[in-house]
Order: C-alpha cells, then structure tokens, then sequence
C-alpha cells in the first residue's frame, strides 16, 4: 500500500515537470519563431536567400576582387580583333580558289592523279572558304567578348545585398560599375581551367563574367566565398 502510494506521487509529480517542460519549450519556440520572423520580413520577397550573417556586418563598401592590368587586356583585344581580317583572307583565299584554277582544268585532263586531286580541290574550296571565315569570326568574337567581360573590380556595397562589378570593356578603359544583387550571382569554377579562372554567372546576363586569377588579387577571399562565389540555382 505504501508503494501505491509512493508511485502515485511520483506519477503525478513526473506529469507536472513534463507539462512544465512543454510549456517553457513552447514559450522559447515562440519567442525565436517571433524574433526569426522579424527578421526575414526585412528582406524583399527575391533575396530570401541572402546571408543573414552578412546583413548588418558591411558596415562600408568593400573591396573583393582586383586585376590592374589595362594594357594586357587591350593587348588581347586587338589580338582578338586582328584575327577576324585573317581568317576572313583565308576564307575568301579558299571560296575564290575554284574560280582561279578553273582555266587550268584541261592542263590536267590527261593525268588521272592530278586530275582527281584537282576536281577535289574545286569541289571543297567553297565550303572550306565558308568555314575559315565562319571559324575566325566566331574565334575573334568569342576572344573579344571574353576579354570586354573580364573583371577589373568586383565591390561589396555597404549591407551585403548588393556587388559593383567593373568590367574591362572594349579597350580597357571602361570606368563604370554594374550594381547586381548578391542573390543574382551564381561563382562557377571550370575544371578546364583550373585555378587559372573563375566565372559569375549573373542572372538575366548572356555572357558570364571572368575573373583572372592567376593575375588578380582578392582582397577579401572568405567574403567573396561567402558572397558571389557561391554557386546558385536560378
């Protein structure tokens, strides 16, 4: 009887601490749901995402990324746009060559060798010329685009919402800055290229951003990590 007794004191003191428990433990979710809430309503409905560890801790703009090498870059950019008049010779070298040769074509006719390899020559000088021409423009854009998206600058404005990218331009001598929300940036690292480059993809922008960093200099590397290296799903 005196055990009963015993075990029923217990249970119902066993039964007050756990109700106590769950009371306190609902208060406290309550409170961290209320301050959580609060915090996340600060930001617009498309930066969801954003670090909540970085809001509030850029006090100023800083400095991420820096290349300072305008001569280099223009360098390339002629080089690029050199190569479009070259291949362009090329290919019309190649599309006019059937109507050159084409006065030579009886000095052949009795030569069975010559005659093949001269029939196969004006059968593919049109197609070849097309194709140089199509390859070198392709080439020098392709380099030409490269090199104008190439990153002079990258800056963290002040709050962390929002990166200054300065892009090299045409011939090195762009001076302004794109704004782009962090949220809109998505770091994408090649293995093809190593260690040697990096790429930001910014959302709503056909051609991706490259960062040398073989020559460049990050200023502020965990922060760039943290940041615009991220890689994100649009």
């Amino acid at each position: 009887m005196l055990q009963l007794c015993r075990f029923g004191v217990f249970s119902k003191f066993g039964r007050f601490s756990l109700n106590g428990f769950k009371s306190n433990l609902q208060a406290n979710v309550n409170k961290w749901n209320k301050n959580v809430g609060s915090v996340r309503s600060y930001y617009k409905p498309k930066q969801k995402d954003a670090f909540f560890d970085i809001e509030g801790v850029i006090t100023k703009d800083t400095l991420l990324f820096r290349y300072e090498d305008a001569k280099k870059v223009r360098l390339k950019n002629i080089a690029g746009m050199v190569m479009l008049p070259l291949w362009g010779y090329l290919g019309y070298f190649a599309f006019s060559l059937k109507s050159q040769m084409k006065p030579y074509e009886e000095n052949v006719e009795t030569s069975e060798k010559f005659s093949f390899l001269f029939n196969n020559v004006l059968s593919a000088s049109t197609g070849v010329g097309v194709a140089f021409f199509l390859f070198g423009a392709g080439l020098s854009s392709y380099w030409t685009i490269r090199t104008m998206n190439t990153i002079r600058k990258a800056v963290l404005k002040k709050g962390g919402k929002y990166v200054l990218l300065q892009p090299y331009g045409f011939l090195g001598r762009n001076q302004s800055f794109i704004s782009v929300p962090v949220v809109h940036c998505c770091g994408i690292q090649y293995k093809f290229y190593g260690r040697h480059r990096f790429f930001l993809k910014v959302r709503d922008h056909s051609f991706k951003y490259s960062f040398n960093l073989e020559d460049g200099i990050f200023s502020n590397k965990p922060l760039f990590d943290r940041t615009i290296g991220v890689s994100r799903t649009f």
